[in-house]
């Protein structure tokens, strides 16, 4: 489109005289552009938050499960272990250390991991952090407790997986680290059951030692590649559902002025039925004489007008949605608004209007039309539009006029 023919709009409510009138449109349209992109990526990152939310209290309550289930556990052993001869030590003592020692820190987590999920002042990263560490400490007490039952170190993998979900490097990383570091201090650092012989004593347990920490640290390398995909995947995912909604909004934009089109019209008036919305005003405005603008000055005048046309229309209009329904005939919609109030809109509109003009066309002063017609019950989409453009055709007998139906 040719910007020298139209070179400034001017107008006493709109800062950017020094911006031409389509560059303006465009950075206008972009920066739309822009703003829905953000709108739909925060809804999108609020569902992911939602679903780590839900598998964080999935998480919580495994936690939970583990201790009770374990204790459980340690008490049908206690019952088999002290009414056979293979108890080595006390009943007292063995009680004492394989039951309520390790129960008690356990629960402890767990009332820690209750006060965290609880907690209105820390962010879902920390909780899920937090969380996830607990998780590791009741795995250590657990392995530390039972040791003499290699297998048990299979709770740290657990415990490395379930963050898995998040897709957080940074909280998987801290779980595998704190991991690692726990199966190598208990043991090599605590001797909890002085039954289990050292790591040190037999080739047999340095061994299961060496087999059970690279089986974690293989585990937890897995784990960090299928963060990689699932990020990946992620990633990709809000890639496509920005292309479907740019794409859907596209199909509503009409591409000269920015204002939605007859498609979006339609839909939006749809809407407003199958929701019922008990009060709306239609509204339909035209540019008078804009033929012969177009005949007259050519039609790159004529779409320069119509882009600075739907500029007022948007920044003035009140909050009321703007749609080209075809030429230069726009149709306004107006949600929970009085009669008055939406008078006095289009006179403002009107006046607005009627104060542009072109340096190089100093003749060319544009005037606008505007019918009226509210929603009513007895009335349905396509008949609101009848009588607005009904209210329209008074208007322009006269031009540069506002009617009301009925």
């Amino acid at each position: 489109m040719n910007n020298s023919n139209l070179d400034k709009v001017h107008n006493n409510d709109i800062n950017d005289d020094d911006i031409p009138m389509n560059e303006f449109h465009k950075k206008e349209v972009y920066s739309n552009q822009f703003q829905s992109n953000e709108i739909h990526i925060d809804e999108i990152r609020k569902e992911y938050k939602r679903i780590d939310n839900d598998w964080l209290q999935f998480q919580y309550k495994i936690s939970v499960g583990l201790v009770v289930f374990a204790f459980l556990v340690e008490c049908f052993m206690a019952l088999i272990l002290t009414n056979s001869e293979m108890l080595t030590t006390t009943v007292r003592r063995f009680i004492l250390k394989f039951i309520v020692a390790p129960t008690t820190v356990n629960f402890t987590c767990i009332i820690c991991d209750t006060l965290i999920m609880r907690g209105k002042k820390l962010t879902q990263d920390q909780k899920i952090c937090a969380v996830s560490i607990n998780l590791v400490v009741i795995s250590f007490i657990l392995f530390t407790a039972h040791s003499a039952f290699t297998s048990t170190y299979f709770l740290f993998i657990f415990a490395i997986i379930l963050t898995t979900i998040y897709a957080n490097y940074r909280v998987t990383g801290i779980t595998v680290l704190l991991s690692v570091i726990a199966l190598i201090t208990s043991e090599l650092f605590i001797k909890w059951d002085v039954d289990k012989p050292s790591v040190y004593a037999s080739t047999q347990r340095l061994s299961e030692f060496l087999i059970s920490l690279s089986i974690i640290c293989a585990t937890s390398i897995v784990c960090l590649i299928k963060i990689a995909y699932i990020r990946k995947k992620n990633e990709a995912s809000i890639q496509k559902e920005l292309e479907r909604v740019l794409l859907e909004h596209k199909l509503k934009i009409d591409e000269l002025t920015g204002a939605y089109n007859r498609k979006a019209l339609h839909d939006a008036l749809r809407d407003l039925e199958i929701n019922k919305t008990p009060s709306y005003i239609f509204v339909i405005t035209d540019i008078d004489n804009f033929k012969s603008v177009n005949d007259q000055l050519g039609h790159h005048v004529g779409d320069d007008c119509l882009i600075n046309f739907t500029k007022v229309l948007k920044k003035h209009s009140e909050g009321a949605s703007v749609f080209r329904y075809g030429g230069d005939e726009f149709c306004l919609i107006f949600e929970n608004t009085r009669m008055n109030q939406v008078v006095s809109t289009c006179e403002r509109l009107k006046t607005i209007i009627n104060e542009l003009y072109a340096v190089n066309y100093p003749t060319l002063n544009l005037t606008a039309s505007f019918g009226i017609a509210p929603y009513t019950a007895d009335c349905n989409a396509a008949r609101l539009f009848i009588h607005a453009d009904q209210a329209l055709y008074e208007a322009k007998v006269s031009k540069n006029a506002i009617r009301v139906y009925g």
